[in-house]
């Protein structure tokens, strides 16, 4: 029983980082096309929050990954990651 509530909060916290990534890369957008102001207070403490979050997820990826003309494909490739555990973590689930 304990060990399939920790295989749930470990899909939980998957999920968790998965949309910090992809609000992330959303904030990083609106920040690089001018949608967003990053001398607003708010914005800039939730771009830095999110920065400080996900930069650790995405560092080793980006060590033999680089960006590709200006292109970072590590948040994809690491959304790709967590669903495959989130998918292998369900498998475990249901088998037990």
């Amino acid at each position: 029983m304990v060990f399939m509530h920790t295989l749930m909060f470990i899909q939980w916290i998957a999920g968790l980082i998965v949309w910090l990534l992809i609000l992330n890369v959303l904030t990083e957008w609106l920040l690089h096309f001018g949608i967003l102001n990053s001398r607003h207070y708010i914005v800039s403490v939730i771009s830095d929050f999110l920065y400080k979050m996900t930069t650790p997820i995405l560092n080793p990826i980006r060590r033999y990954i680089p960006p590709y003309n200006g292109l970072d494909f590590s948040p994809l490739i690491a959304i790709f990651t967590l669903f495959i555990i989130k998918d292998l973590i369900n498998i475990l689930i249901i088998n037990i």
